[in-house]
């Protein structure tokens, strides 16, 4: 148990002290009464109550309120309570090539990408997310903040027509760097940095390429999961109409329609070199229990920490004034002498 405010313990000793002192004086004043009235003998006959008795029970309920009131405002908090939350911080690395046009996966592998991304940050929190674009140069759109209403904004302009017919190509590697350099800082003592590529890893390069960067990441703290998109038999891909940019099927060497197909293996490659995890993206289950390992969790306890310690001493405050005003407490107690001679 840690408090805030200390100083107020001090000022709860204090009090109680003051309280015991009247109480003390309370009970002298009660004593000569009863000399007053002749003694012993004539007390029993005139007062319900021993007045020689000290009211230790009124003491002890009364220094108890004290303590607790002073307690409280001290504020206090379980130790478990002060432990520090991870910062978590995350890239969004969204594939925009050609290939995310392909229609395998309904409505596309870009629409369904943006979905994932969309959902992804629902489950954060207040973690930092930034987001990337990119297909065979990078696009940075945020560095890591915890305005989500500014992401989502963001994935809402991520639009089919963000693939360029001047920019078809995907590479992996140049996505991974660039997502990394989003963080211009080193990272705080007990942060936790992750980029979460989402594409169908139809990569233009050699896969060495891509690991290096992938290691390079790893290297500076920094763990990458993947979400892939696509299928293995693979779908024609279809580019948007644009300003400037006419639109159509992609079409190979030949003049025939040109199949892309999800690159499995690659990124599960790349999420064994950065420590991460790799999910399917049509794999509802899997991709529902991927988004929840990112979802916050309140660190376990003992029982009696999920309650808050002002509010439990204030109760205890309340409970011992109620039964000092109100119930005939009879606890065992002292009897103090007689104060002088008595009257026979």
């Amino acid at each position: 148990m840690t408090f805030s405010s200390p100083g107020f313990l001090l000022l709860g000793i204090a009090l109680a002290l003051l309280v015991v002192l009247a109480l003390w004086r309370h009970a002298r004043r009660r004593r000569r009464l009863a000399m007053f009235l002749g003694g012993t003998r004539a007390v029993e006959r005139l007062s319900r109550t021993d007045l020689y008795r000290m009211r230790l029970e009124r003491m002890l309920l009364l220094v108890l309120a004290t303590l607790a009131v002073a307690g409280a405002a001290a504020e206090p908090r379980w130790q478990e309570a002060d432990r520090v939350t991870p910062v978590r911080s995350m890239v969004l690395a969204i594939d925009v090539s050609a290939s995310m046009q392909a229609s395998d996966v309904s409505p596309t592998r870009l629409a369904r990408a943006v979905e994932v991304a969309g959902e992804l940050v629902e489950t954060l929190g207040s973690d930092r997310v930034g987001l990337l674009l990119f297909a065979g140069s990078a696009y940075p759109v945020a560095s890591p903040t915890p305005q989500h209403a500014a992401l989502r904004y963001f994935l809402s302009g991520v639009t089919p027509t963000m693939a360029s017919a001047h920019d078809p190509g995907t590479l992996l590697s140049v996505g991974i760097r660039e997502a990394a350099a989003l963080w211009t800082t080193d990272a705080e003592p007990g942060e936790e940095r992750s980029i979460v590529l989402i594409s169908d890893g139809d990569d233009g390069e050699d896969e060495s390429a891509v690991l290096t960067e992938a290691l390079a990441a790893a290297g500076r703290g920094i763990r990458i999961y993947a979400v892939g998109l696509g299928t293995p038999e693979g779908s024609g891909m279809s580019m948007p109409t644009a300003a400037y940019q006419l639109g159509g099927p992609v079409l190979d060497a030949s003049g025939a329609p040109s199949i892309s197909r999800v690159n499995e293996p690659l990124l599960e490659s790349i999420v064994r070199a950065g420590g991460g995890r790799y999910v399917q993206g049509d794999d509802d289950g899997a991709l529902a229990d991927f988004q929840d390992s990112f979802r916050p969790r309140q660190a376990a306890g003992p029982w009696w920490a999920r309650y808050d310690l002002a509010f439990v001493l204030i109760l205890i405050a309340l409970g011992g004034l109620l039964i000092e005003s109100i119930l005939d407490v009879r606890l065992p107690g002292w009897r103090a002498a007689p104060i002088g001679r008595e009257v026979a």
